[in-house]
C-alpha cells in the first residue's frame, strides 16, 4: 500500500495558538468549531473503514486544544496527528502533493545517503524535516503514531533556501534513479520559498512561515 506525501505552507505561530487554545479570538473560536466538524467527519470515515485508534479524532482535537495529549490508547498517536493535521490545514495554504511512495522513509533516507555523499550538510537532508514531527512552538509532547502514518514534518523557510541551492549543486552527483525524486522535492520547496522570499514586507509575510509535510495512507 502506497503512502502519499503532501505539503503546504503555514505559520508555526498560527498553529501553536490552538495548542493550547487559551486566548482565542471570536474568529479563532469559529475556526476551531470548523475543525471539530472536520474531525468528526474524519472519525466517521475511520468508522466506515472499521479503523479504531482507541481515541476519536474529535476528542484528540479537543485534548490538543486544552493543552494535553495524554491518552493511554495504544494508537492514540495516530488520532493526535490526524487532529493536528486538521489544525495545520485550517491555518495554512492549499495542500499540494509531492508524490506517492510505497515506503517514503526508505526513499528519503536513501536520498539522505546520496546527498550526504555528494557533500550536502547533515542539517539540510530531507528525512529530518519531512518526518520531524510537530513544530517546536507546541509546548507539550504529542506521541507519534506507532507505524509512522499519519506523519507530520515542519521546515522553516530560512532553511529551505540553502537546501534548494545545495540540492541543485548535488543533483548530478547522486544516483540517477533518485534524481527525479530530488527534482520534485526541489520544485516543491522552491515554489513556496520563492513566494516567501519575494514577499517580505507584504501583509501576509511572517518570519515563522514554514513548509509543512504530511504522510498519509
Amino acid at each position: 500500500m502506497s503512502k502519499i506525501v503532501n505539503y503546504s505552507m503555514a505559520n508555526r505561530g498560527k498553529i501553536a495558538r490552538f495548542l493550547p487554545g487559551t486566548n482565542l479570538s471570536a474568529d479563532d473560536l469559529q475556526l476551531l468549531d470548523k475543525m471539530r466538524e472536520v474531525a468528526r467527519a474524519r472519525q466517521d470515515d475511520l468508522d466506515h473503514q472499521a479503523v479504531d485508534w482507541g481515541l476519536p479524532v474529535q476528542d484528540a482535537l479537543d485534548q490538543l486544544a486544552s493543552g494535553r495529549a495524554d491518552s493511554t490508547a495504544e494508537w492514540a498517536g495516530s488520532a493526535y496527528y490526524a487532529a493536528l493535521q486538521i489544525v495545520i490545514d485550517h491555518n495554512g495554504s492549499d495542500i499540494s502533493t509531492l508524490a506517492s511512495y510505497r515506503s517514503p522513509i526508505t526513499v528519503f533516507t536513501t536520498l539522505d545517503d546520496e546527498l550526504s555523499k555528494a557533500g550536502v550538510a547533515a542539517d539540510l537532508l530531507p528525512s529530518q524535516y519531512i518526518f520531524s514531527g510537530p513544530p517546536p512552538e507546541i509546548a507539550f509532547h504529542i506521541p507519534r503514531p506507532l507505524e509512522g502514518s499519519p506523519e507530520i514534518g515542519c521546515w522553516p523557510m530560512q532553511k529551505a533556501g540553502p537546501a534548494i541551492k545545495a540540492y541543485r549543486e548535488a543533483s548530478d552527483r547522486i544516483d540517477p534513479e533518485l534524481r527525479y525524486e530530488l527534482g520534485e522535492l526541489i520544485d516543491a520547496l522552491d515554489g513556496w520559498y520563492s513566494e516567501w522570499a519575494d514577499g517580505e514586507g507584504s501583509f501576509w509575510w511572517a518570519e515563522d512561515t514554514s513548509v509543512f509535510f504530511s504522510v498519509v495512507g
